[in-house]
């Protein structure tokens, strides 16, 4: 499929809710119409010209997120060891970066990106980069099967997912010559622990996060988990999202940790959109544009 606009496409069929969708090398977008669900825009790592070798040949061979971010940009990770910052418009690469098992990433202040990197033996860490260097971070903390990352703009915090604990840091002497981050807060995860996704509710409310054996709601202001219906218990989810109309999205593992498929419930009904051509392991909302 040729490369489209992305965030183009968005604007023009506003009326239809739109997701992005990953796994293998790809990232899709799939439009929610009347009529059925379509697939109306994709993006190959394996077919990126703007790409090195090995990026397009290993890197990104294994995507496991895939976040619309501001400026009609798209953000990506993969386990398999790539970082890329996308222009949804054009498919231009903005950014790349090597960061073995990558797993989750944001975008920060001061043009940078955070990294959650999940690499066991060689050390589980969060990176930061960044957006003119990707060679090498510009800070790194320890970070226990890192799996989670997202800038919560209104509490000025960065959100991080670990096995056990999400960690809020503040970002501190920001524009100096040493950055840093400093821990504010932290949760020990409910159930079964193991975290593996963690997404905003698009109305900034809440946070939505995966362990082992389910899914949660999740109020930093209250310190409160509370169990996400219809998705606990379920062993394997690997994404959930909400966007602004309260329609949940998510994945959840059919063989391995991949799926064949996604699901969106709104107003009670659950509706299952088929993927049998691609691994699939995250789905993620694209907030719709603003009204005239």
């Amino acid at each position: 499929m040729i490369l489209s606009a992305l965030f183009t496409l968005a604007s023009a069929l506003s009326a239809s809710p739109a997701l992005l969708a990953c796994g293998d090398d790809q990232v899709r977008r799939y439009e929610l119409a009347a009529e059925g669900p379509r697939e109306t825009w994709r993006w190959d790592a394996s077919e990126a010209e703007n790409l090195p070798q090995g990026f397009r040949a290993g890197l990104l061979e294994k995507i496991d997120e895939c976040k619309p971010v501001a400026d009609g940009r798209v953000l990506i990770t993969a386990s398999t060891g790539g970082v890329v910052l996308l222009d949804g418009a054009s498919g231009d690469v903005l950014f790349r970066a090597e960061a073995p098992m990558a797993h989750s990433a944001a975008v920060l202040p001061g043009d940078r990106i955070a990294v959650a990197l999940s690499i066991h033996d060689r050390g589980d860490r969060l990176n930061v980069y960044d957006l003119t260097d990707g060679e090498k971070p510009v800070l790194s903390l320890p970070l226990p099967s890192g799996h989670g990352a997202v800038w919560d703009a209104e509490r000025q915090r960065l959100f991080a997912l670990s096995h056990d604990t999400i960690q809020a840091f503040a970002l501190v002497d920001w524009e100096g010559d040493e950055p840093r981050l400093q821990e504010t807060a932290r949760w020990t995860l409910p159930g079964a622990r193991d975290g593996h996704d963690l997404s905003r509710a698009a109305d900034g409310s809440d946070y939505l996060v995966t362990t082992h054996d389910g899914a949660w709601r999740f109020d930093p202001e209250a310190n409160a988990f509370k169990a996400l219906e219809p998705l606990n218990p379920a062993l394997q989810v690997k994404s959930v999202d909400v966007d602004a109309e309260g329609r949940l999205a998510w994945v959840k593992a059919e063989e391995r940790w991949w799926a064949f498929g996604f699901s969106v419930m709104q107003d009670g009904r659950v509706v299952r959109v088929p993927i049998n051509d691609m691994h699939l392991y995250k789905v993620r909302w694209i907030p719709a544009p603003p009204r005239p």
